[in-house]
């Protein structure tokens, strides 16, 4: 076998465990409304966040004009305040900013790449609890088969993709402290 066949295999197999054993960071939901500062009518938006030690991972489902469900592409947490972005489609991605805790998450929201009132405005979301919400879903949300694990090394890679090129310093310090992260993350998996 090759070593690629068995990295992949020992991956799986971890993340096998740590689903068995109940593994991973908690999940918080959070519903409400995006409003726009050229006072065009309130976008419903849903965000599903998970915390690996400062790394956020999750998903945001915004109703229209967006109309897409969108996975953070990279995102931190330090303390209560939350900072995430999320690419809907090429030509859509917003970022937040705001204070995440555990009853509500509030702050601004912008789009990348442009300037005009109907691309930025604040929200206020409330926190669902996840049992009210098992009980209201239609159908079964698919359990991930490769973990947490994954979710960190794709945090991770996230997080290098997004530092800045050309300058041997900054390179450096935004490397390591995505490594920094990522060895948090990792650290959390372990018993």
């Amino acid at each position: 076998m090759t070593p690629r066949i068995l990295f992949r295999r020992a991956v799986c197999m971890l993340a096998l465990g740590l689903a068995a054993a109940g593994a991973g960071a908690e999940e918080k939901r959070y519903e409400g409304m995006l409003l726009p500062e050229d006072f065009a009518g309130p976008i419903t938006v849903t965000i599903e966040l998970r915390d690996l030690h400062g790394v956020l991972v999750g998903r945001v489902k915004a109703s229209p004009p967006i109309s897409a469900v969108g996975q953070i592409s990279s995102g931190e947490m330090n303390g209560d305040k939350c900072d995430f972005t999320v690419p809907f489609t090429s030509s859509t991605v917003l970022r937040f900013v705001g204070n995440c805790s555990t009853n509500m998450f509030e702050g601004r929201y912008t789009q990348a790449g442009r300037r005009d009132a109907s691309s930025r405005g604040t929200f206020r979301l409330m926190r669902k609890e996840p049992e009210k919400d098992e009980e209201n879903r239609e159908t079964p949300r698919p359990t991930l088969a490769v973990g947490t694990l994954t979710e960190c090394i794709n945090a991770n890679t996230r997080c290098l993709g997004a530092c800045p090129k050309g300058d041997y310093n900054t390179e450096f310090l935004c490397s390591n402290r995505c490594r920094s992260k990522y060895k948090a993350c990792k650290k959390a998996l372990s018993p």
